[in-house]
């Protein structure tokens, strides 16, 4: 039977060292998986991490199958970690839910987005969240930007060769839980001067304080892109910000790539 795949974002805050966090599902019909069976499909990947002076990862070891996910954190005396995780969900036609459990420690919260849907929430206990079709000329655009100082001024255009069709930034599909365009911060928060949004162009400056002019800041931006006809085979990306910020992209469930200052493919 052929089953439905979504990518999932799961953002972690607050994870304390030396803990064992495992997510199960009970729901017969869902499952984890790498994605699809194509040579750039995403797998399962670090997105982004709060690191310190030492540059250790706060994590140990990841380890998954069907039902269960898997991860250990470092025993490195850091405290409280956030980082943010990519892979697939399987899903069953027919299945519009998932239930299951998750242990992490008290502090510790999880930020799951399915697909273009909104985040849940969840802590340690009982999960569950609802499930929808995916939508196929919308795609989840996930943005990881690196090095931004204050004051920095980042746009990303989106377009597609001439003659192929359009690409748009959109809100997400027309249903009420779509994600619509969400800026997460690895340090508690995005702090901007103001952001713009238009069907081609995301714009956003970041704003300078008194604590942090000389502070570098990673964060992510998730955003939607539809298109039309449903047969366009690629978009163009280009990012437009000073030289030592990086920005790495990926659209649905395909690997991240560098967004370039020119025009950069990326495969629907």
């Amino acid at each position: 039977m052929i089953r439905e795949l979504l990518p999932v974002v799961l953002k972690f805050d607050n994870v304390a060292a030396n803990s064992n966090i495992n997510f199960m599902f009970t729901t017969a019909g869902v499952s984890w998986s790498l994605g699809a069976r194509s040579g750039d499909s995403l797998g399962f990947s670090m997105l982004s991490e709060q690191t310190d002076d030492s540059f250790e990862s706060c994590i140990q070891k990841i380890e998954f199958n069907e039902q269960m996910l898997a991860i250990t954190t470092a025993n490195n005396n850091r405290g409280l970690s956030s980082f943010a995780l990519a892979l697939s969900l399987r899903v069953t036609p027919g299945v519009d839910y998932l239930q299951g459990y998750c242990t992490l420690n008290n502090e510790a919260s999880v930020m799951a987005y399915f697909g273009a849907q909104r985040a849940n929430e969840w802590r340690n206990g009982r999960i569950s969240a609802a499930l929808r079709d995916p939508a196929h000329e919308y795609r989840s655009v996930l943005i990881s930007v690196h090095g931004a100082r204050p004051g920095n001024r980042i746009s990303l255009d989106v377009t597609t060769k001439k003659g192929l069709g359009n690409v748009y930034w959109c809100l997400g599909p027309p249903f009420s839980e779509s994600g619509g365009i969400r800026l997460m911060g690895l340090n508690g928060g995005v702090p901007l001067n103001y952001m713009s949004y238009g069907t081609s162009v995301l714009t956003f400056e970041t704003a300078k304080t008194q604590d942090n002019d000389n502070e570098e800041m990673e964060f992510l931006m998730l955003a939607y892109i539809g298109w039309n006809p449903e047969t366009l085979p690629y978009i163009y990306l280009k990012a437009s910000c000073d030289a030592h910020i990086s920005m790495y992209a990926h659209v649905g469930n395909r690997q991240p790539q560098l967004v370039s200052q020119t025009y950069t493919v990326f495969t629907l």
